[in-house]
């Protein structure tokens, strides 16, 4: 945030905050500096409500603790070396590689589903009871025994549709020494808590570390992954799941520039209709190259558009993204050198630009209260129409009776017949 005022030094204290004042010329620089420390993780997944960008689980090589939460407030500005980070309670356990959806009844509730998952201080991974769900208005998690649930799987990502309906394409996991590849599309309820399955008709082969973006035409769009031996899924082959007919299909997309095929990297879908692909690795963890491509979901071509900034992140794989109003969120991860990062990183959409400072979105003005609220324009009028209406007809009647009067009054006749 930046002020124009001539204040030379200055505190802020708040609850989560410290805000300091630096004087520049005629500028004041506010930049708040937040106490929580982000954890270095990797593997966790991530959900976006009501200005809240919620980080849950996630590998921690500092700490070996999985059980990370916590939120990023898009409510409040904020430097990119500071961001606006709010600790919560931990989750009821540890959870890695796993998917959330924001959805339920009143559309907020976290789901998470699958990955892996173990009581803190224990090393036996739990196979059952895949989904756990934080209530963001109780701030309460549950873990709800569903019947019919399908086997644990991670390395998938899910999407929601606009009636509760999670689809979870594919993973695997790894049994004792038995890993299991799994070609199916579960799908699961958030309404009425109940799993059902997708058609397996020209399904594809076994996909995992894919990115999975859902079209507002009900077309979900699956971008690169590994198969189940390993190797990389081509980036210009696109598998496509229709959620409306339940059908499979794929295409062949365009690309005028050489775009290297990745795994484990990010995708957000813009508003108009591109899918912004950013990190991955390809064979044998290397970094991929370029870092950020586009697809465009009309023509299906993909392209690498030129970026800006000093804040550009390192190469990342196994971290997340997020698109919230016209900003790219990229968080944490592991980097070409096999740094687990600490960090946000953001993207303005709008022009590729890498920024170091997000500005909050302005917040609209509160309603007045009814009582306050202003009165109807057309009921003023109408009063000083009925009020000026009725002023006229009692002038008319006064003077119509005033003349009455006088042509009747004998006084008035006698004074008359004397002049």
């Amino acid at each position: 945030m930046i002020l124009y005022k001539n204040t030379f030094f200055g505190f802020n204290f708040g609850k989560s905050a410290i805000g300091l004042g630096i004087k520049c010329r005629e500028r004041l620089w506010i930049i708040p500096i937040y106490s929580f420390q982000a954890p270095n993780i990797y593997a966790h997944s991530t959900a976006l409500f009501d200005k809240k960008l919620y980080f849950i689980g996630g590998y921690e090589h500092t700490t070996n603790d999985s059980s990370s939460f916590f939120y990023l407030d898009l409510d409040q500005s904020f430097d990119i070396t500071s961001p606006a980070y709010v600790n919560l309670d931990a989750p009821p356990v540890e959870i890695t590689w796993a998917t959330a959806c924001v959805g339920g009844a009143n559309n907020a509730t976290i789901f998470v589903f699958g990955g892996i998952s173990q009581y803190k201080g224990s090393t036996s991974e739990i196979k059952d009871r895949l989904i756990h769900t934080f209530d963001t208005t109780s701030k309460e998690w549950l873990t709800p025994q569903i019947e019919g649930e399908p086997m644990r799987r991670r390395s998938l990502q899910a999407v929601i549709d606009t009636k509760g309906n999670m689809y979870m394409f594919e993973g695997f996991y790894v049994f004792e020494n038995n890993t299991e590849y799994y070609k199916d599309m579960i799908i699961f309820n958030t309404l009425t808590f109940t799993y059902s399955n997708g058609s397996n008709i020209n399904i594809p082969s076994s996909m995992v570390g894919y990115t999975a973006t859902l079209l507002p035409n009900g077309i979900i769009i699956y971008i690169g992954g590994r198969d189940m031996n390993g190797e990389i899924i081509l980036i210009k082959n696109i598998t496509m799941y229709d959620i409306n007919e339940d059908s499979w299909n794929s295409t062949i997309t365009k690309s005028q520039n050489d775009i290297e095929d990745r795994s484990y990297h990010s995708a957000v879908l813009t508003s108009n209709g591109r899918i912004i692909c950013y990190g991955g690795i390809a064979k044998l963890y290397a970094a991929v190259s370029p870092s950020l491509v586009v697809l465009n979901t009309t023509s299906l071509e993909w392209r690498s558009p030129g970026f800006f900034g000093s804040n550009e992140p390192p190469r990342l794989y196994l971290h997340s993204a997020n698109l919230f109003e016209n900003y790219m969120i990229i968080g944490f991860g592991i980097d070409s050198l096999q740094n687990t990062s600490t960090n946000v990183y953001i993207l303005d959409i709008r022009n590729y630009t890498w920024i170091s400072y997000y500005e909050a979105p302005e917040q609209s003005p509160p309603l007045p209260p009814p009582s306050e609220q202003p009165k109807n324009p057309l009921s003023v009028g109408v009063i000083v129409g009925i009020t000026i209406g009725a002023v006229i007809i009692l002038g008319l009647l006064l003077l119509f009776g005033i003349r009455y009067y006088r042509n009747r009054s004998p006084d008035f006749l006698v004074s008359s017949s004397h002049t």
